[in-house]
Order: structure tokens, then C-alpha cells, then sequence
């Protein structure tokens, strides 16, 4: 087993553990480590981005303007949905609504005006984790246009 460089950053999440380089190689093209497996990728920037924006609010108390991303790359990894751009057909599109950490409340705002299957409501808790529901446009029992506010509680536990 090699050792750990002087110059690493390392990780011990008690399963495995991880580390990078620190100090700035001879080449100054950055090295790019592309990993086989999308899923892999995917994971590795949604840990990233929650561990920048939880800095971020502990660093300054303000949010990082992330929140969006981190909720469409939640949806791919958990549901399989595309991280960019929409589907075509309302029949298939799904609106993904989030509610940030240490928000003013547990409701977001929908849009009944707009094409959509249904609502995936991603919820960033307060210690940085992150849950989601959905529910199909059908079951919302609403009118096909105007503003729904939609609250976490309102909608079915995940089976």
C-alpha cells in the first residue's frame, strides 16, 4: 500500500478513504479525472454542490444560488430524469420546485398555466440533506389555471 503524499488533502468517511493532490504540479493544463460512470459523476457534483452551499451559509449566512441544480441533479439521480432541459411532451414533463435550507417557509408556487405531469418537490433540510416527493398533475385536484401553493405536508410520504 503507497502512502499518502505530503502534499494531499485526504477524506475518511469510515468506508473509504479519499484524497487529492494539493500543491501545483509542473503542468499547468488541470487535470481532469473523467469517471466511467455517469452516475458516479453525478453523485460526486451534488455532494459538491451541497458541501458549497452549506459553506457558503455558514461562511456569510446567505444562500448560494444553487439550489435549482441541486434539485435537477437530485431528480436525475433519483428518479432518472434528464439534468438539462425539458421534455417536449407535457404528458412526460415534470416541474421540479424547491424549497432551500432555513427557508421562510415550506410552500412553493405553481403555475397551473404552464404544461406538466407532475410536480417534484425537492426539500434541502436545514442539515443539508435532501428529500423529494412527487405527485401527478391529476392528483394536485386543481383548476388548469392560476397558482397552486403547494407545501411539503400536503403531499404523500414516499412509499
Amino acid at each position: 500500500m503507497g502512502q499518502i503524499p505530503a502534499d494531499a488533502t485526504h477524506w475518511d468517511s469510515g468506508d473509504w478513504i479519499e484524497w487529492h493532490r494539493t500543491a501545483i504540479g509542473k503542468s499547468p493544463a488541470p487535470s481532469i479525472a473523467t469517471p466511467s460512470d455517469p452516475m458516479a459523476a453525478l453523485t460526486a457534483l451534488n455532494v459538491n454542490m451541497l458541501n458549497s452551499a452549506r459553506a457558503w451559509w455558514e461562511a456569510t449566512g446567505e444562500h448560494l444560488l444553487v439550489y435549482d441544480a441541486i434539485a435537477r441533479v437530485h431528480a436525475a439521480l433519483e428518479y432518472d430524469l434528464p439534468v438539462s432541459g425539458e421534455d417536449p411532451d407535457p404528458e412526460r414533463m415534470i416541474r421540479i420546485c424547491v424549497l432551500p435550507p432555513h427557508g421562510p417557509g415550506n410552500t412553493v408556487d405553481v403555475d397551473l398555466g404552464q404544461p406538466f405531469s407532475a410536480v417534484l418537490l425537492v426539500r434541502i433540510r436545514d442539515n443539508w440533506t435532501v428529500e423529494s416527493r412527487m405527485v401527478s398533475r391529476a392528483r394536485l385536484n386543481c383548476a388548469e389555471e392560476g397558482t397552486l401553493k403547494l407545501s411539503w405536508a400536503a403531499l404523500p410520504a414516499a412509499r
